[in-house]
């Protein structure tokens, strides 16, 4: 095993960097979700109900299923991160429901606090 993984091995099974990794891994999940998600969805809408050549039909189609998994990702970064922050200032340790929501609502803050197409749709849903 070399020095590089070594230092990884012991960087991931440090409890004490619990809280990083568990932000990190929301992130991944957050993207390929994101990506999971949007991806066929781009791929339908855009071919059904785009204009343009196919070149130009494929970078939409990449456009926002990347800016769906980045936005994603955001979120939970943001939601995990602000949970953090509370569990370990506030209370000690201990979660609380309320924690949840404020994470949640600053989090939203961020997701839908600026015009995006995908933020049109969602709130086109009503």
């Amino acid at each position: 095993m070399s020095q590089i993984q070594r230092a990884l091995t012991k960087f991931i099974l440090n409890p004490s960097n619990h809280d990083v990794l568990a932000i990190v891994k929301g992130v991944r999940n957050g993207i390929v979700y994101g990506t999971k998600i949007r991806f066929p969805h781009a791929l339908v809408m855009v071919f059904l109900f785009g204009s343009g050549t196919p070149r130009d039909k494929f970078k939409k189609i990449l456009t926002a299923t990347r800016q769906h998994a980045v936005r994603l990702g955001m979120y939970v970064a943001i939601y995990k991160t602000i949970l953090t922050i509370q569990r370990d200032l506030l209370t000690n340790g201990k979660e609380t429901p309320d924690q949840s929501f404020i994470a949640g609502l600053i989090g939203g803050w961020y997701m839908f606090g600026e015009r995006t197409p995908i933020n049109e749709q969602v709130r086109n849903t009503d």
